[in-house]
């Protein structure tokens, strides 16, 4: 991830790999490796997609308005779909946002939101890339 990732009181290991395989290779062996798992881990991502865009529309006016515990409630949510999907950077990093909230080293989103969906994006981006979706 690149370096826009920085929020000031949130601290994650940069180290953690974009994807993690092994979390991906079950998704595709649920259906026994036939076709229809590369289909449902195109549903699946669709899903992230869309689910994610959906709990971003309003990130702006969270952060705008400082409600540190609906930023914590979006990125809850989207750091466990990532998770599951096999983005282990992405659930990393919105993990250690959830930590900085928890802790009270986060107390000011004035500055979260780009970092926030620019991390969501590349996440996005790259799996779309491995998996031709």
């Amino acid at each position: 991830m690149s370096q826009q990732f920085f929020i000031s009181g949130v601290n994650f290991d940069q180290s953690i790999p974009v994807m993690d395989r092994e979390q991906i290779d079950m998704l595709l062996m649920i259906d026994d490796g036939d076709d229809d798992s590369a289909t449902l881990v195109q549903e699946l991502f669709g899903l992230f997609q869309s689910e994610g865009s959906d709990k971003f529309k309003n990130l702006d006016v969270v952060c705008a308005a400082n409600d540190i515990q609906a930023l914590r409630k979006i990125v809850h949510f989207v750091a466990g779909s990532a998770g599951n999907l096999g983005l282990a950077r992405l659930s990393g990093f919105y993990r250690g946002i959830e930590q900085a909230i928890d802790h009270g080293k986060l107390t000011d989103l004035t500055q979260c939101a780009a970092p926030i969906q620019t991390a969501f994006r590349e996440a996005c981006e790259a799996f779309a890339a491995e998996f031709s979706v």
